[in-house]
């Protein structure tokens, strides 16, 4: 089999630099994990087998590999993932998942009192066992955090990782998209590439795996948390995002809109205002239809 010429390459040291750090990572995470009580090796390797090809009863994934390079990777990073929900919950470990719907915002107390509030369309997963001693979340979305001062607190996502003691920042990563605002504190933004450590009023971009760092308006920037929304020269497409899950509408545009740029703004207190407000300063028409739009 693929996998068993994988493990005899590896004992060879004939893997690529990749591969082999891949699967020594893989092999010391799996030595940190204990046989759930009361289960012998045999059963727990048999119940795991079968976790890995169920879906969760709600269909929901909680964490996914993010663009793996080889297929076994995948087979291992799927066992690990199962191995890892199944020894959390074994031991009341359970993974606190919390969603931000369309058109709604939500707002979380950790278990330390660190607040942080979803926007809409967000997503946040994060373990309250030994939250003292392992503060960190994963997160989809965007969101504000104003973290409790305490041991390091991580927030973890497909493309990066911010790491703070006790600050606010604001956090954005959707579609590739990556922005991080500090607001006190400091705040360390990194991914595979590169790290930056941000003081008030700096935030991070991320473009082309590469971060770069820009002063900010603090009084525009995490203003959706209140209901408005301020852009400066972003493309229309993404303004036109953010309009779907505030109002938790449909936008069909006859014209593609990734390629026109706008500066502007919009409250989420009335819709067809919002609609205005960005359409018509970019010489486009608009045409509502129950909960969708249409943009000529």
């Amino acid at each position: 089999m693929k996998e068993d010429n994988l493990i005899d390459n590896w004992l060879k040291q004939e893997l690529p630099r990749e591969e082999k750090e891949a699967m020594e990572k893989l092999i010391a995470f799996t030595e940190k994990l204990d046989v759930p009580h009361g289960k012998s090796q045999n059963e727990a390797w048999e119940q795991l087998t079968r976790k890995i090809e169920e879906r969760a009863p709600d269909n929901e994934k909680i964490m996914q590999p993010s663009k793996p390079r080889r297929a076994w990777l995948w087979a291992a990073a799927a066992a690990i993932i199962a191995l890892v929900i199944y020894v959390n919950f074994s031991a009341g470990n359970k993974i606190i998942t919390v969603r931000a719907a369309s058109g709604q915002l939500t707002t979380i107390t950790l278990p330390d009192n660190s607040m942080v509030t979803l926007n809409a369309g967000t997503v946040m997963s994060y373990k309250e066992k030994n939250w003292e001693r392992n503060r960190w979340v994963v997160l989809s979305g965007e969101a504000f955090f104003d973290i409790t001062p305490g041991n390091e607190f991580k927030v973890i996502g497909d493309n990066y990782q911010v790491k703070v003691l006790g600050t606010s920042f604001n956090l954005y990563n959707r579609s590739k998209h990556l922005r991080v605002s500090a607001f006190t504190g400091t705040v360390e933004v990194s991914n595979n590439e590169d790290k930056v450590v941000l003081n008030p009023g700096e935030e991070a971009l991320l473009h082309k795996d590469q971060l770069k760092t820009q002063a900010f308006d603090l009084t525009r920037t995490a203003t959706w948390r209140s209901g408005s929304f301020y852009f400066d020269a972003q493309p229309l497409s993404q303004v036109v995002e953010e309009l779907e899950r505030q109002f938790n509408i449909k936008i069909l545009s006859e014209q593609p809109l990734s390629e026109r740029y706008y500066s502007g703004y919009f409250n989420t207190s009335n819709l067809n205002e919002a609609l205005q407000l960005v359409f018509v300063p970019m010489g486009l028409k608009f045409s509502r239809n129950g909960d969708q739009v249409i943009v000529e």
